[in-house]
């Protein structure tokens, strides 16, 4: 994935300055299109705005490098930008919000249209239909759907029931392959705590061994594994069920196994070479990393099906982050249960939260008798 990293001492323009951000791709690289950006920007923008449009660029980057459909920039749309913007809402946490989003997807407008003013990409966005991204040149800027601060449902933050979250597995994919699949990454989030480009992003050198699992079930204790991929982008010792562990490599090792293998061959008819790059959910159709927003997708249409088949009302709504949040609930109830000292704390630590004002919408639901 890209990354960001900035400068102790930098020479621009004839001046001294640190910590100016310069972007990498996967493949440590320098992004030299982010670098001629921040180069232009810096003449009328601070630092620390500078390193605010870095990590907006970086989170952008970092999704875009997961594709498989879109070889370059210039090749993405409106449609894209959307699900990037859907993507972003359904794996942020609370004290992230919607107006939060608009300044991401605002950042990353501006740098397009930058793209564009310079020469660097060709009929990708402008303000009229020749454009694949259709925006609005405005006195302070430029305006796009996307970017418009929106109103956000309360209701949404209601944690999902787990009885909820186990209907909706039943709506899921009907392949057998995918649907263990689906199932197992839905625990992932709502078991772990994970995030849903966290889960995505799962490696199977991060797990640890069968028989260190074994044994942990049997002693009745948790085991511990590194998350490389994080919201925060630093890397996290976390507690998990070694049961959950145990499903997991019994998925790895046969219907990821029978994937892997169907992938090869269909390289193979194509005299290619399929590379597996070892992480534990697979796309069936690229055999590349799932995006966020697929998952995100098929846990709507598994909710969506529930409904329309008189198994779930839409008051019983289960969304992506909702699993997540039953998981903060859970743990929230448990500890209180416990009677341990400075709860929210603890809690924050275990679900890796940034403050503890970060937590509120999910301090509520766990003093509901009927929450499970």
């Amino acid at each position: 994935m890209a990354y960001l990293r900035y400068t102790q001492n930098a020479k621009i323009s004839g001046l001294k300055t640190k910590s100016f951000p310069v972007l990498f791709n996967s493949e440590s690289q320098v992004n030299l299109l982010c670098l001629n950006y921040f180069l232009d920007l810096v003449q009328y923008s601070s630092i620390s705005s500078l390193k605010t449009y870095a990590k907006h660029l970086l989170d952008f980057y970092s999704q875009f490098e997961l594709e498989t459909e879109y070889e370059s920039i210039d090749m993405i749309d409106d449609e894209y930008l959307a699900a990037y913007k859907q993507s972003l809402l359904s794996r942020i946490d609370y004290e992230n919000t919607e107006n939060y989003v608009s300044q991401i997807m605002r950042s990353v407008l501006k740098y397009l249209k930058w793209l564009e003013d310079n020469n660097y990409v060709k009929n990708l966005i402008g303000d009229s239909a020749k454009y694949r991204i259709r925006i609005r040149l405005v006195k302070n800027g430029i305006r796009h759907h996307l970017i418009k601060k929106e109103s956000k449902n309360k209701n949404i933050s209601i944690a999902p029931r787990s009885e909820w979250i186990d209907v909706i597995k039943k709506y899921g994919p009907s392949c057998r392959r995918v649907r263990f699949r689906f199932e197992l990454m839905i625990d992932w989030c709502k078991s772990a705590g994970l995030r849903t480009f966290e889960v995505c992003a799962l490696s199977i050198d991060q797990l640890p061994t069968r028989a260190t699992v074994i044994k942990a079930i049997e002693n009745k204790k948790n085991v511990y594994m590194t998350l490389n991929v994080t919201k925060g982008g630093k890397s996290k010792e976390i507690p998990i069920n070694p049961l959950l562990i145990k499903k997991t490599w019994d998925y790895i090792e046969l219907s990821r196994h029978e994937l892997v293998e169907n992938l090869i061959k269909r390289a193979n008819q194509k005299y290619e070479k399929y590379k597996d790059d070892r992480l534990i959910f697979l796309s069936e159709k690229t055999g590349r990393a799932i995006l966020s927003t697929s998952f995100s997708n098929s846990i709507r249409q598994a909710y969506t099906s529930a409904v329309e088949a008189g198994d779930l009302t839409k008051d019983e709504r289960v969304w992506a982050h909702g699993l997540r949040h039953n998981f903060v609930t859970n743990l929230l109830i448990g500890l209180d249960r416990n009677n341990i000292p400075r709860v929210e704390s603890v809690a924050r630590q275990s679900t890796r939260h940034g403050s503890i004002d970060a937590m509120e919408p999910y301090l509520t639901s766990r003093f509901n008798d009927t929450f499970e």
